[in-house]
């Protein structure tokens, strides 16, 4: 079966799936092979002993139905689709969590400055202000910022413009100069360096690390755009989502925002 996953992963492959994708399904369905104790040919048992396995583990309920997409679509390309197993059932949530403020925000920039991580300072604005992935942040270069506010790429096979503000191009500009980046990309700091000095800056912040990530300045961005302009159509082009449900999630409040809107409503407990 092994020697069929890399064959399966081929096909996905040509079908242009992006490597992360390949590699993510990889691993999902190398985990459900692995967990296979006998040499037989494989039955629905133990499909459904895997789910049993990942249910009763410490994932959450989207990382087991990723297992599950995974697996599933593995079976049926291998002409088993009568071994297919259902996905969890999930409650649609009507609020978002976990989404640092603009207080939060303005905090952690002073902190990056605090301690000289400028290129952080620049990362955490870059996201903020035009709702980047952070995956995009190659496309901003010397050149793609000299005379021109758009800066175009292809991405998960989608093309379209990051938007700059004037502000955040005269900034970049500034930042190129000041740190003698004469061409070529602007940042060359990977994914898990800048995890790293972001949890530091939010430790030496007090704010709260499990809110700030990479992602979590796209989330500010999405959630002010819709606090301020409420256009969900207009928003999805900006992100580049394909899905206008995807874009949706973030016309939800916060369980705090409700918490807020509850103490500020007339009809209180009565007092002793």
């Amino acid at each position: 079966m092994y020697q069929v996953l890399d064959e399966f992963i081929l096909e996905l492959k040509y079908q242009e799936k992006a490597e992360r994708t390949l590699s993510k399904y990889k691993a999902d369905i190398l985990k459900f092979l692995d967990s296979i104790k006998h040499e037989s040919e494989i039955t629905k048992d133990d499909v459904l002993l895997f789910k049993k396995m990942i249910s009763e583990g410490k994932y959450k309920p989207r990382s087991i139905n990723s297992y599950i997409v995974a697996v599933n679509k593995f079976l049926k390309w291998c002409g088993n689709e009568d071994m297919k197993v259902k996905k969890l059932k999930m409650q649609m949530k009507n609020s978002i969590d976990n989404i640092i403020s603009i207080s939060d925000y303005k905090r952690l920039l002073r902190f990056a400055k605090k301690l000289n991580h400028d290129d952080i300072y620049m990362i955490m604005k870059i996201i903020a202000t035009t709702g980047i992935r952070i995956s995009e942040l190659r496309f901003f270069t010397v050149e793609s910022i000299k005379s021109s506010f758009y800066i175009h790429v292809r991405n998960k096979g989608k093309d379209r413009d990051i938007i700059l503000t004037q502000e955040l191009a005269r900034e970049l500009r500034k930042y190129c100069k000041d740190h003698n980046i004469n061409s070529g990309r602007i940042f060359n700091l990977g994914d898990l360096a800048i995890w790293r000095k972001l949890k530091k800056i939010a430790g030496a912040a007090r704010v709260n690390k499990d809110k700030v990530h990479a992602h979590s300045f796209r989330h500010l961005f999405a959630k002010e755009f819709i606090s301020e302009y409420n256009n969900p159509l207009e928003l999805a082009d900006i992100l580049g989502h394909s899905s206008l449900e995807t874009t949706r999630i973030y016309t939800r409040s916060t369980n705090e925002e409700k918490r807020k809107k509850l103490e500020q409503m007339k009809i209180k407990g009565v007092k002793k």
